[in-house]
């Protein structure tokens, strides 16, 4: 995800990590690789300006490809160094980005933080719930974590209502209206949280016909927000 000064530095899985490929409905995410520049510059091109408003740290992204390229190994090291999970999020062909998703390991341990950004033309679909709940799935599989968290602007209303619709717990600030996003102060950053799937109800799958993989049951995986 788009770095941010505000993240102390990561904690690092000793343990199993992520997958690094989940399949859900409609989506593939994968771990980026230096070879999908063109498809995250073609994304960002026309999505930076609707991915700034909630991201500030975009705007200082590279828009070369090479500078892309260079990001993407990095998220890729990252991954491979158990520091950082960060997703493409493609369409089921992998031939367009729809958007990103990560895991990051980035507020102390025990915890990940879960964070993604739509396509600007693909808004309004449910995709960002549909990556947030695979990720929920296969993060809260991890043994050494023990609660995902969200956060994200108040104001970024259709952002806030992902882990609502997951089931997540408004943790804070505690003492506002969760039905209400009018209720909370501006500077406000909200943090939702949940410790363990049945916590949620949530399924630990789509409800779709393909077969569960042995990585991880339910979840067809192989070896601060905007939707």
């Amino acid at each position: 995800m788009f770095r941010s000064e505000r993240y102390p530095q990561p904690w690092k899985l000793t343990g199993p990590t992520p997958p690094r490929r989940i399949e859900t409905q409609r989506l593939v995410l994968r771990c980026w690789d230096p070879a999908d520049a063109h498809l995250f510059a073609s994304a960002l091109r026309v999505s930076r300006e609707h991915i700034g408003a909630w991201i500030p740290p975009v705007w200082d992204e590279p828009t070369e490809l090479d500078g892309i390229a260079r990001r993407l190994e990095q998220f890729r090291a990252e991954f491979n160094a158990g520091i950082g999970f960060v997703y493409a999020m493609l369409d089921a062909t992998e031939t367009a980005v729809l958007g990103e998703a990560g895991l990051m390991p980035r507020i102390g341990p025990g915890a990940l933080e879960i964070g993604y950004w739509v396509h600007v033309e693909h808004v309004g679909r449910g995709l960002a719930t549909e990556a947030t709940h695979a990720l929920t799935v296969a993060g809260l599989a991890l043994p050494e974590v023990d609660r995902i968290e969200i956060h994200c602007d108040p104001a970024n209303v259709p952002s806030a209502a992902v882990p609502r619709r997951l089931g997540y717990h408004l943790t804070h600030p505690p003492d506002r209206d969760q039905s209400n996003a009018g209720s909370h102060s501006e500077g406000d950053t909200l943090i939702f949280t949940l410790g363990s799937i049945g916590e949620s109800g949530l399924s630990a799958s789509w409800p779709i016909g393909r077969p569960a993989s042995p990585v991880h049951s339910g979840i067809w995986c192989c070896p601060a927000h905007v939707t």
